[in-house]
């Protein structure tokens, strides 16, 4: 063996070591992807799941508006209802006293009992008079 055949086989077995060492370094990256994507793995599970039940909250939430919506409606109209037979009823009310208002001012003033027994009829003849009426 010659001294160029010696120094070529070691320039192959330098090159061999540092193919060695590239390879176990490449090797620890691709190791540490793999868990990095376990972890983003378990994360889009994670978020999925997420995703399902704000789905299955969102639904429920539509359907107790929907059903507060419809209970709402049902009241306000029973509501309008009610309103419009009190207008009716305070209008009413209001006819009746303005009807008795004008009759007051237009009867004939009371006369008193005095005015009737100037003498004094006395308390039997009043108490009478305030049972007849």
């Amino acid at each position: 063996m010659t001294l160029a055949a010696l120094v070529f086989e070691g320039l192959v077995a330098a090159l061999l070591v540092v193919a060695v060492v590239m390879c176990w370094r490449v090797d620890r990256r691709l190791n540490a992807l793999k868990k990095g994507q376990d972890g983003v793995q378990s994360s889009v599970i994670a978020l999925n799941e997420a995703t399902d039940r704000a789905r299955a909250s969102l639904a429920a939430l539509e359907r107790a508006t929907s059903h507060s919506g419809d209970v709402l409606e049902t009241r306000v109209a029973e509501a309008r209802k009610l309103a419009d037979e009190l207008r009716l009823i305070t209008g009413e009310a209001d006819r009746r006293a303005d009807s008795l208002a004008s009759r007051r001012t237009s009867a004939p003033s009371r006369r008193r009992a005095s005015d009737i027994f100037p003498d004094g009829a006395g308390s039997r003849v009043i108490n009478d008079l305030k049972d007849v009426r």
